[in-house]
């Protein structure tokens, strides 16, 4: 017979993921009424551990149709659940905002290219410029956060790089921003 069970320190951060997403004034509209269908899973995996991994699938299958999703596919973040959360908030409607400037007139399609990694040329459609965009946002969101933690450990200086360590103003992230003393300032200049 198969295996359903889930040990409880993977419940527990499985529940952490799907209920800091709950939590979000953001995703209320999203959930809507599939909420109480994720709550009465949530609560049936907590009540029956041997069936736990039936309830997730239920969970993620539920989620699979929503934006943001939290719950992703290969290696886990090591990243505080919140954190991550922040990230993909932040990425999202950075990506949508200035996506949504890009479609305004073919001229931003022209002049706005791939960056030479991605192999350069332009971008097939404003889709594909919000993905990169995004991807762009959550990579830099998640070096910001480390540097914070290296500052923590005193492997960085403070001030040395930008940080952040997962503080938000509402929903604006605090961002620790580089000090660019006299030196760096004057030979920006010269160059």
């Amino acid at each position: 017979m198969a295996d359903y069970s889930m040990t409880d320190p993977k419940w527990a951060k499985n529940e952490l993921k799907v209920r800091t997403y709950l939590a979000n004034p953001e995703n209320e509209e999203h959930v809507g009424g599939m909420a109480a269908v994720i709550e009465w899973n949530l609560e049936q995996g907590q009540n029956d551990p041997d069936n736990r991994k039936r309830f997730w699938t239920n969970i993620t299958n539920l989620f699979a149709m929503l934006p943001n999703n939290p719950i992703g596919r290969g290696r886990e973040s090591d990243l505080p659940e919140v954190v991550q959360q922040a990230i993909t908030q932040i990425a999202a409607q950075y990506a949508s905002a200035f996506s949504a400037v890009y479609s305004t007139d073919p001229l931003f399609s022209e002049i706005v290219r791939k960056h030479g990694k991605s192999g350069g040329g332009v971008y097939a459609d404003a889709e594909e410029y919000a993905e990169a965009l995004e991807s762009s946002m959550k990579s830099r969101l998640t070096t910001y956060y480390r540097n914070s933690l290296k500052i923590a450990t005193g492997e960085i200086e403070a001030g040395s790089v930008n940080s952040w360590n997962g503080d938000m103003n509402d929903h604006i992230p605090v961002i620790i921003g580089k000090v660019v003393t006299e030196e760096e300032d004057s030979s920006e200049e010269e160059e």
